[in-house]
Formats: C-alpha cells, sequence, structure tokens
C-alpha cells in the first residue's frame, strides 16, 4: 500500500492547479472588456486619420500644372510619390502624395473618373517629378492626351510598344539591363559590382522565361531539367552581353545561340549537343558565371540530359521570340511614321522616361 499523505498531497495538489485554472478563466475572458460601442478595440482599431495624421503620413504639394510645364519639370524638387488624394485651401489645390515604397489599387464603377480624376494627375505629376513609368493603353487615350505633353512640356522620350502590331512598335530589348552595366563592367574591371548587376538581371530574366507558369516546385521530378535549363540560359544571355556585337545584343541572339547547340550536324561534322555545350564551356574564362551556368548539371557530360534541356529552353524561348515581334525584342525604336495611330487600338503599352 502507499503512503496516504502523499496521496492526500497529490489530491491536493490536483485539485489546487484546477481550481486556478477555472478561477482564471473566469477573470480573463471576453466579458472584461467594456460595454462601449467604440474605444476598447473590440470592433477593431481602425478609424479616420485625424489632420495631424494626414500630415504625417502624406507631403502636401501644390498642384501647380501651369508652373510645372513652365519650368520644363527641371529644379522642381518634387517628392516622389503617387497622388492619392487632394484638399482645397484658400482657392488653391494641394495633393496629398504618398512617398512610400507601396503599392495603390484604384476601385470604382465605369465612368466614375478613375482616368480623368486620378491618372491623369498623377501623370501629370510623374512628369513634373522626373519618375519613369510604364502604362497600359488599350484605347490610346493616355498617348493621345499626355504623350505630347510629356514630351514638349518636360522632355520625355515616349515609347509605344503596340503587342498587336509589332513590326510598328518600339523596340523593347530585354537585355538593356545586362548590356547597360557588362558595358560599365568591362570599363571597371576592378568594381565588381557592375558585373554582381550584369548577372542579377540575367537571372531574373532566365527565370521570367523558364518559369513563367510557376517555379521550380511544380514540375516534381522534372525540376531538375528546368533550374538546369535556367541556369543555361542565363549562361547564354551573359555570353551574348559580353561576346557579341553591340547590334546583335539581344534575346533573339540568346535564341539563335541555342538553336546552334541544338544543331545535329553542319557539312560532314556531326556535333552533338552535350559536345556543342562542352566546347562553349572550354572558352570561357573560369572566374566567369557563365562558365558556372553553362556547366549546371554539369550537363555536357550528359548528351540525353543536355539535349532534353536545351529543347526545354527552346519551348520557352518559342513563346517569346517570333517572327513579327523580332523587330521588337530587338530593341531597335521605329520611325515616328510607324507609330499606331487613332485607328488602332488596344493591346499597346505607353512607357515614358527621361
Amino acid at each position: 500500500m502507499g503512503n496516504p499523505i502523499l496521496l492526500i498531497i497529490i489530491a491536493a495538489t490536483m485539485f489546487a492547479v484546477i481550481g486556478g485554472l477555472t478561477l482564471a478563466s473566469h477573470l480573463y475572458n471576453l466579458n472584461g472588456i467594456k460595454s462601449k460601442t467604440v474605444g476598447d478595440g473590440q470592433h477593431g482599431t481602425a478609424r479616420f486619420s485625424s489632420k495631424g495624421g494626414l500630415r504625417r503620413i502624406y507631403k502636401f504639394v501644390p498642384f501647380e500644372p501651369k508652373v510645372w510645364r513652365a519650368a520644363k519639370g527641371k529644379d522642381l524638387h518634387l517628392p516622389q510619390g503617387v497622388i492619392v488624394g487632394c484638399q482645397k485651401k484658400h482657392g488653391q489645390t494641394v495633393a496629398l502624395v504618398d512617398t512610400g515604397d507601396v503599392h495603390t489599387m484604384m476601385i470604382g464603377a465605369a465612368g466614375c473618373g478613375k482616368t480623368a480624376f486620378w491618372l491623369y494627375p498623377n501623370l501629370e505629376y510623374a512628369c513634373a517629378a522626373g519618375m519613369s513609368f510604364l502604362t497600359t493603353d488599350t484605347k490610346g487615350d493616355l498617348y493621345r492626351n499626355y504623350g505630347n505633353i510629356a514630351k514638349e512640356k518636360y522632355g520625355y522620350s515616349v515609347a509605344v510598344i503596340d503587342l498587336r502590331n509589332p513590326t510598328k512598335s518600339d523596340g523593347n530589348n530585354l537585355l538593356h539591363l545586362v548590356n547597360k552595366y557588362m558595358d560599365l563592367s568591362k570599363e571597371n574591371p576592378d568594381n565588381l559590382a557592375y558585373r554582381a548587376k550584369a548577372e542579377k538581371y540575367a537571372k531574373i530574366i532566365a527565370k521570367t522565361l523558364i518559369y513563367n507558369d510557376g517555379d521550380a516546385s511544380a514540375y516534381g521530378q522534372n525540376a531538375f531539367f528546368y533550374d538546369a535549363a535556367e541556369g543555361l540560359l542565363t549562361a547564354a544571355i551573359l555570353l551574348i552581353a559580353e561576346y557579341a556585337p553591340s547590334a546583335q545584343r539581344h534575346i533573339v541572339s540568346v535564341f539563335k545561340l541555342i538553336q546552334d547547340l541544338l544543331a545535329r550536324g553542319r557539312g560532314t561534322q556531326y556535333l552533338r549537343p552535350s559536345h556543342a555545350v562542352g566546347h562553349v564551356h572550354g572558352h570561357v574564362p573560369p572566374q566567369r558565371f557563365s562558365r558556372l551556368g553553362i556547366g549546371a548539371g554539369p550537363l555536357f557530360r550528359y548528351r540525353h540530359r543536355c539535349g532534353k534541356v536545351l529543347q526545354g529552353e527552346m519551348r520557352r524561348l518559342y513563346r517569346t521570340a517570333g517572327g513579327k515581334s523580332e523587330h521588337l525584342l530587338h530593341g531597335k525604336p521605329a520611325h515616328p511614321a510607324d507609330v499606331p495611330g487613332d485607328s488602332d487600338r488596344g493591346g499597346r503599352e505607353r512607357r515614358g522616361s527621361r
């Protein structure tokens, strides 16, 4: 038989714990909140901002388009941001500018003034503040109403990207930033930051083209081939940016390079894709990231895997590079006469930069 005193102590302890929990549950519950309509947090803490709160969150900027246009947007020193509202003070319109690095969504019914009373003032302010921007313009209204203002009043370079008529579109070279930082890297070989930026943007382009409908986790056992294709495409982009002639540094040249690596016969020579990739791999300096990307896998040792990876890349690039889109992807500006007129509507993007 056990010690009865020990059993009594254990039982008393258990009753004390259970009683303490019961008491605590009565002391700390929702019944302790005061029965007030607002103020105690039981209905949330959201509220309308006070005047002091608005001044802490937003910049109050006088909205003066005439003054901005007369100054050609120079020496205005306006804070960059998005206009989210306005106030009238002594007959003058004051814009509330959100300078935070945030997203803004405008929702409204058709005809409520989203374009005329919100987008147009934001475009005017973006031009005055010197911000580069891109707008989707399916109707062509933004280009007609603000294209010339941005050009003539603020000195902007306005490009028209027409996805329905690529041959009449301005160019959009996907490799622009890669080429830019690769050139700076050549001019400043001791500055590794430039080459790192070129590699960063090459990786972004490759990832966007390879994983345009998901990421590697969605491909299961085939994830290896997509990861390898991403590394190989990154290497091809860097090779084109570093070694190709200036006029050929665009995504179409990358497409043609992958095609050459896939070539199965040239005259009397028979060149497997794995041998072609290995040949390029041997000629790239060892300190270059493009050499690491080519050796991803390592691909050139396994001809069947290498062929599958290259074929996967070709399928992805076929979606991007086509006969009509080749002019657009070259990055060459269109002649002013080729810019779509008012009758060509739909599928266009307007891009302004200064």
